[in-house]
């Protein structure tokens, strides 16, 4: 009889409890620099177009360095990629402090500081997914990263909701000098980390045999019928979502009626569902099917766009406002989460060992492009059409993209039928076994 595993065994994976809490600390600091940097960009230019620009050149990186750190991460210390990448953005989060503390920091120089973290953080994404399989047993997966995922939306809630009283108290220096201490924090934890790891030959850089890792990489990940599906999902996903994510004032003015407050009660329910949703996934992810899950998500991001929309009469009341941006916020964010969990459980146990670095660095790269792309689509359509419009358009294509994806996910559920299979024949045959044995005796 297979043993039910529970959340409380994760902790009997030591090593992997030891990367969780570095990344924990580290999400810890990141939620605190996300408000930090931001009002340093503000205080600095007092310009929008700098701040556009600057999140522009910090997702740059994760599109065109991932797919090219991925290759490059295999055959080397995992462990030693994600200590050096923590110095190293340490480092620059210290200069960057100590310029902005002596006034001294310039705009031209937060670019910079931006590009050299985003790489970093380029590198050191694939090193840790590859990193997991090592310390973490197959069948605590679901258990692991949905606990993970959990506890890093716990700390970003708590760090966001703390920013703010950092900030005033320890000022914009002060806080930037906590995000570098965490990375301290994280590279000290990430060294007592026992990998067992098995470095390749492969040390030296030669750039035929990189581009031949990275081409060897693309064609695994293509063909395979299963990753591709959760790589267009999520491609799709994180398109379909840059909307909301990127008209949050106009939609709490021109939509929903209401200010800063309809925007703090968006954001604290979406954290709250996120949360929840990667929680629950591991005590149903036996009881539903995967490519059911991918088509809910996707029906659920449909209808977020469309009920907020159809809606509106009701926004005339405060109270039926907050509680209906309350309820679909939190909806959504359950099912995005429940999504991730799943496609990043999936993809652990469906992409070979060696493979992993990069079609991690792969998959990442590839649904971070569709942001700049739909971003700068929808703030030059948004200058011709109301808020309303674009929220419907994304509602209506969100329904036939999952009536789309409905004639492939199957193949997602052929995956656990045909582990289910092996399972079965297996214990058939150890049955088949011992019967014969009775006999013989």
């Amino acid at each position: 009889m297979e043993k039910k595993h529970s959340y409380k065994d994760v902790f009997t994976q030591t090593e992997y409890v030891k990367i969780m809490a570095a990344a924990l600390i580290n999400r810890f600091g990141d939620s605190i620099d996300a408000i930090a940097s931001t009002w340093i960009v503000y205080q600095l230019t007092s310009s929008a177009a700098w701040s556009a620009l600057i999140f522009g050149v910090n997702n740059l990186p994760t599109v065109v360095v991932t797919p090219l750190a991925g290759p490059w991460v295999e055959g080397r210390n995992k462990k030693q990629i994600m200590i050096l990448t923590d110095i190293i953005r340490a480092i620059v989060v210290a200069v960057v402090a100590s310029l902005f503390l002596f006034n001294l920091l310039q705009p031209w120089m937060l670019l910079i500081s931006t590009i050299i973290i985003s790489t970093a953080e380029a590198f050191r994404s694939p090193a840790s997914s590859a990193l997991t399989p090592m310390v973490l047993s197959e069948e605590l997966y679901e258990y692991g990263m949905s606990l993970h995922s959990s506890l890093s939306q716990a700390v970003q809630l708590v760090g966001l909701v703390c920013a703010a009283a950092i900030i005033g108290f320890v000022d914009v220096s002060g806080a930037l000098y906590i995000d570098m201490t965490t990375f301290v924090l994280s590279a000290a934890i990430i060294l007592f980390v026992k990998t067992n790891e098995t470095i390749s030959e492969k040390v030296k850089f030669v750039f035929a045999e990189y581009l031949g890792d990275l081409k060897d990489g693309l064609k695994y990940v293509s063909k395979d019928a299963v990753i591709v599906v959760i790589l267009l999902n999520c491609v799709f996903l994180n398109a379909v979502l840059v909307p909301m994510n990127g008209l949050q004032a106009p939609m709490s003015e021109e939509l929903l009626h209401g200010g800063v407050e309809i925007l703090s009660i968006f954001s604290a329910a979406l954290t709250v569902g996120m949360l929840l949703g990667s929680f629950v996934y591991p005590m149903v992810s036996n009881k539903i099917k995967n490519g059911s899950v991918l088509q809910i998500v996707s029906m659920g991001v449909a209808l977020f766009y469309i009920l907020l929309v159809v809606a509106e009469p009701l926004y005339k009341s405060k109270i039926f406002a907050f509680g209906i941006v309350a309820v679909l916020s939190f909806i959504l964010g359950f099912l995005i989460s429940f999504g991730n969990c799943m496609s990043s459980v999936l993809f652990m146990k469906k992409v070979d060992k060696e493979y992993i670095a990069r079609a991690s660095a792969i998959l990442v790269a590839g649904c971070v492009a569709a942001m700049p792309v739909i971003s700068f689509i929808v703030s030059a359509v948004v200058v011709f059409v109301s808020v309303k419009t674009i929220f419907l358009i994304c509602g209506v294509l969100s329904v036939i993209v999952t009536l789309a994806f409905s004639r492939y996910t199957y193949l997602l559920d052929d995956e656990e039928d045909t582990q289910a299979d092996s399972m079965e024949s297996i214990i058939a045959t150890e049955e088949t076994v011992k019967i014969n044995e009775n006999a013989e005796a």
